[in-house]
């Protein structure tokens, strides 16, 4: 486990190492969850589309769900970009 201390910048910005950022695997698209705890603690989960879609696959198989999977995640990737949109973060990509 990494730990390292960081600052918030006026915009509310955090910057996560790049030790972290790397060894994770995290890229300025990466979505992450942001909770925060009764006791002050704040948890950063990344959240990765397509391994939650595979796992639902993998779990319904044989359920005839692989097309909602589909479409759940392509909703979920629509719904990310326009947060993005909202926020008026730089370049959303499809």
């Amino acid at each position: 486990m990494v730990e390292s201390v960081t600052t918030i910048d006026k915009a509310g910005r955090v910057v996560i190492p790049k030790e972290i950022r790397d060894r994770m695997n995290l890229r300025e698209d990466s979505t992450l969850l942001v909770t925060e705890t009764d006791g002050g603690v704040l948890i950063l989960k990344k959240l990765d589309i397509h391994e939650i879609a595979e796992r639902l696959r993998g779990e319904l198989k044989g359920k005839e769900v692989d097309e909602i999977a589909i479409k759940v995640e392509r909703e979920s990737n629509e719904e990310a970009r326009k947060e993005l949109r909202r926020r008026g973060l730089s370049q959303v990509r499809r």
